[in-house]
């Protein structure tokens, strides 16, 4: 059984108690989910005027968004490199504001519903594991600039102490337009600006069956119904067996946090000086951050059957130790686990299937800005249904055949500084 009960979980607003749906009711929209990616997408639904039902298994935020490590970062688990090789230039600018912009989003709405999530414009900074990783970071920030006019800092080791009191790094690149937030108190205001715009959100209720008829569609659960003429796939790494097409295009992966007890605000300033979100560059990488309450939280392991084992917690606070020596007599007090989910190319999705079923899902661990974003796209696939797309939303989602998965695995260590080595 993973654990939930995350840091998010201990210091959150409060949560409302809200209904499990019984009975028969009758809307335009349904969404399975209430994540950002269902969230979003009620808000900006009802918003337009649209009715909209959310229906969620747990609670709201329960599942990834609820319990991820708050980071509020630019760009996707595809480098803007990576991307720009496979599609130009041209594309890869459009996928790089598109990053930008699923922030903008998550600022625009905090601002606008009064949500208090600790939001902090503080930045992030990719840690170089190797002495080699110094140098691509180096090259990545010459190259963002100049191809792009993108502002990266470039931080070598001389310098780093002022960014990260660790000897385990070689040199920092900077990107100012990261933010950080409280993530499971963001899920809880989006929920509450729905419900304030007219939105009905049921939790603990699960969904059994989805069936077409000449109506749309019935969405049946424990103890009711929902009748409704279009429908939300917004379940992510949680997306089980309501839709073949989504279960199969899609590897769920288990992702594990700890989180230190309280150090308080003199050793967490030196620790992490500028508040920065961090993580580094080794294939299968850490990540840590300062938290709203001065702890040190840690993540970085994987499992890929999303089995979760004690040794993997442990595993992680060897790992935390290897970054912050100093904290050999800290006790972790939190630690905590949850599904993310990697599609066939390493690249969010977002779309609709028949005209009226819709889906955005495969985040890469990536969608704390990303889901909300989609969650908008979502909204204007269904008011306007031939309004332009960007070619991040026409990315095709495809199965992952059985044979493939090895090789998705595989994939996911590879060396994204390989492909820096050759940018000039």
């Amino acid at each position: 059984m993973i654990h939930t009960d995350s840091l998010w979980a201990a210091t959150s607003n409060p949560l409302k108690i809200r209904p499990s749906l019984e009975g028969e009711i009758q809307t335009d929209i349904v969404i399975i989910g209430a994540g950002f990616t269902g969230l979003a997408t009620a808000y900006y639904l009802r918003k337009a005027g649209i009715n909209c039902v959310v229906l969620e298994k747990n609670v709201v935020g329960w599942g990834a968004s609820g319990r991820n490590a708050g980071m509020v970062l630019t760009g996707f688990k595809n480098s803007i490199q990576k991307i720009e090789k496979r599609w130009g230039r041209e594309t890869a600018k459009i996928f790089l504001d598109q990053s930008s912009l699923g922030i903008e989003k998550v600022r625009e709405i905090v601002k606008a519903e009064g949500i208090e999530c600790s939001l902090s414009d503080c930045g992030s900074m990719k840690a170089a594991f190797k002495s080699s990783h110094s140098e691509a970071l180096k090259r990545e920030q010459e190259f963002m600039w100049e191809a792009y006019k993108y502002e990266l800092q470039y931080v070598d080791r001389n310098q780093l102490k002022k960014e990260l009191d660790s000897d385990f790094y070689y040199g920092g690149l900077i990107d100012f337009k990261s933010s950080s937030f409280h993530p499971l108190n963001y899920a809880i205001g989006l929920a509450n600006a729905v419900e304030e715009k007219g939105g009905e959100i049921y939790e603990q209720t699960e969904v059994s069956s989805v069936e077409e008829n000449h109506h749309g569609y019935s969405v049946k659960t424990e103890m009711g119904v929902v009748q409704s003429s279009h429908i939300v796939f917004a379940t992510n790494g949680y997306t089980e067996k309501l839709n073949k097409k989504l279960t199969r295009s899609i590897m769920p992966m288990g992702s594990y946090i700890i989180a230190t007890e309280s150090l308080g605000k003199e050793i967490t300033e030196r620790l992490i000086p500028n508040n920065r979100m961090i993580s580094d560059t080794k294939n299968f990488l850490y990540y840590f951050r300062r938290t709203p309450d001065e702890r040190i939280l840690f993540g970085g392991r994987v499992s890929f059957n999303s089995k979760e084992d004690e040794s993997l917690y442990q595993s992680l606070r060897e790992n935390l130790l290897e970054v912050f020596p100093e904290l050999s007599d800290k006790k972790i007090e939190y630690k905590w686990g949850g599904k993310v989910a990697f599609p066939m190319d390493f690249f969010p999705h977002v779309g609709t299937i028949k005209k009226t079923i819709h889906y955005a899902l495969g985040y890469c661990g990536h969608g704390a800005s990303t889901s909300t974003l989609f969650g908008e796209y979502v909204a204007q696939n269904i008011i306007n249904p031939n309004r332009e797309k960007s070619k991040l939303e026409e990315l095709p989602l495809r199965t992952i055949p059985l044979h493939s998965q090895k090789n998705l695995l595989l994939n996911l260590a590879g060396n994204y500084y390989s492909l820096l080595d050759k940018v000039k």
